[in-house]
């Protein structure tokens, strides 16, 4: 045991000194000790106990989990469409179509992978307070898209910092347990592991379920400076808040997407089944791989092998009728990306034709009415990812391929408000004020806007009044923010867990 404390010391002095200021965490398919009784979205778009009951918080559901370095999914397209159908042109208006075409236009501002310099991008202070649309418990949608779409690119948030590996019971008592934790945190200048985001450093502490009844072990990440908001990158969606809006990526988020989409990362993987890759250098023996389609003697589709990033996303959009779908155009296009085969590099052209926008965003009804309490659901979305044929013998985990299509669906329904029996059975006696409204609002004196594309401030104004005014459990929804900074990192999730009193 002493010999085990020692390791361990020399283990942390180590990663002590190597450490910087900063670090991304990579996403990928759930592994299979990745289960819900180590806090894992697992079956994938579950909720993670810990961030969502335990601490009386907000959890976003995962569609995937953190990843070991090496092992993080990205796409492999330079090229991503989207488009919006008519639900979601109902509700949203063409100023919601404004609102999501402006976080595509700021993602394509982003330089590319390799000629990023990560000091051009602030540590802190991305995340900016409007206070009219605060008080109004307006979600920005504009900043929602930017997280949904940082995920979309391979990015997890601080969450993950530290992430259970074991939890392992002994002894004659049943809630005694000895935990495994590890850091799925690496720096984007060494890539060693490391316990800082953005500058702040973060420890956690160890919650378990057990005396309660919960078989759920998690790990509560929070940062050592007491006085910091807890979270600030983008790719953490713990961390927007109500009346919240981004103004820029974080270095760490960019810290991440330089390191998966640089051409020289090169990364065993499988392009998307709407992509035939064919050689600009002639080459023979390359195209007898294993798993890979011939489709003529100039392509291959489901082409699979070792590539490099395609070094920076583009989002464009396209038209979309969902009533009307037969009048899409299918779209063309060709890229190239860098490829190495038998330790030689050369260029891969690729072909890939969309018949349908790969990400579409949607508008529903997405309260869950089986659950206990009901939940206000902001939004769903799909992540799928994409798997190469190769199987390690010593059972390693390679990169996948994220699936470029995604279908985004935002609740349409609301105000909601929550009443519960015995005592609180009318309009002027609520358990609970509406936990969330769509809105779209910067930092001007414009007046925010609100959704659905008919509602007007005013008219929310009023609500919340009448609202304001009635009792509220003190477990009832709503983040804590401090309205003397334009800065928070509270947490409100947005996700299909986003909005309930719990």
């Amino acid at each position: 045991m002493f010999g085990k404390l020692i390791k361990r010391a020399c283990l942390v002095l180590g990663l002590t000194a190597a450490q910087h200021v900063g670090a991304f965490t990579l996403w990928g398919p759930l592994e299979s000790w990745q289960t819900a009784d180590l806090d894992y979205s697992n079956p994938p778009g579950s909720i993670r106990y810990y961030y969502w009951w335990a601490a009386n918080s907000f959890d976003i559901v995962e569609n995937g989990g953190p990843k070991n370095f090496g092992q993080g999914s990205r796409l492999t397209t330079p090229i991503i469409t989207y488009g919006f159908d008519n639900t979601f042109e109902t509700y949203f208006g063409a100023k919601g179509v404004a609102a999501v075409t402006a976080a595509m236009n700021f993602l394509n501002g982003l330089p590319s992978a390799s000629s990023a310099n990560l000091n051009n991008f602030p540590t802190a202070g991305v995340q900016q307070i409007n206070y009219t649309a605060q008080a109004l418990g307006l979600l920005d949608l504009k900043s929602t898209v930017l997280w949904m779409m940082a995920e979309h690119m391979g990015l997890l948030g601080e969450t993950h910092i530290y992430d259970m590996r074991a939890r392992v019971n002994y002894g004659s008592e049943a809630c005694d347990f000895e935990y495994f934790v590890i850091n799925h945190n690496y720096d984007p200048g060494t890539y060693n592991p490391s316990t800082y985001v953005n500058g702040r450093m973060y420890d956690y502490s160890i919650w378990d379920g057990c005396p309660i009844g919960i078989s759920v072990g998690a790990t509560a990440i929070f940062p050592e400076d007491t006085t910091a908001t807890r979270y600030s990158a983008v790719a953490t969606g713990q961390g927007l808040a109500l009346g919240a809006y981004y103004i820029n990526m974080t270095r760490d988020d960019m810290g991440g997407l330089k390191y998966l989409y640089n051409k020289g990362n090169y990364a065993y993987q499988m392009l998307d089944s709407n992509s035939v890759a064919t050689p600009i250098s002639t080459i023979t023996s390359p195209w007898t791989i294993a798993g890979s389609t011939p489709v003529t003697n100039a392509g291959i589709s489901n082409f699979v092998g070792l590539v490099g990033g395609v070094e920076k996303i583009t989002f464009v959009k396209v038209n979309y009728d969902s009533l009307l779908n037969t009048y899409f155009n299918p779209i063309t296009y060709k890229y190239t990306i860098p490829y190495v085969t038998n330790s030689k590099l050369y260029q891969l052209q690729v072909t890939r034709t969309v018949t349908a926008p790969d990400i579409i965003f949607t508008a529903a009804d997405l309260v869950i009415d089986d659950a206990t309490p009901p939940t206000d659901t902001a939004f769903s979305r799909s992540g799928t990812f994409i798997q190469t044929p190769y199987v390690s013998p010593g059972g390693g985990v390679l990169p996948s391929t994220i699936d470029p299509t995604e279908l985004v669906i935002l609740n349409n329904v609301g105000p909601i408000y929550y009443n519960m029996s015995p005592h609180f059975l009318d309009s002027t006696n609520l358990y609970a004020y509406p936990v969330f409204i769509w809105g779209s609002f910067d930092g001007t004196t414009n007046a925010p806007v609100v959704y659905p594309k008919g509602a007007s401030v005013a008219e929310l104004e009023a609500e919340v009044l009448q609202g304001g005014s009635q009792t509220s459990s003190s477990n009832s929804w709503g983040p804590v923010i401090n309205t003397n900074s334009t800065t928070t990192g509270t947490g409100v999730s947005t996700g299909v867990v986003a909005a309930s009193v719990h």
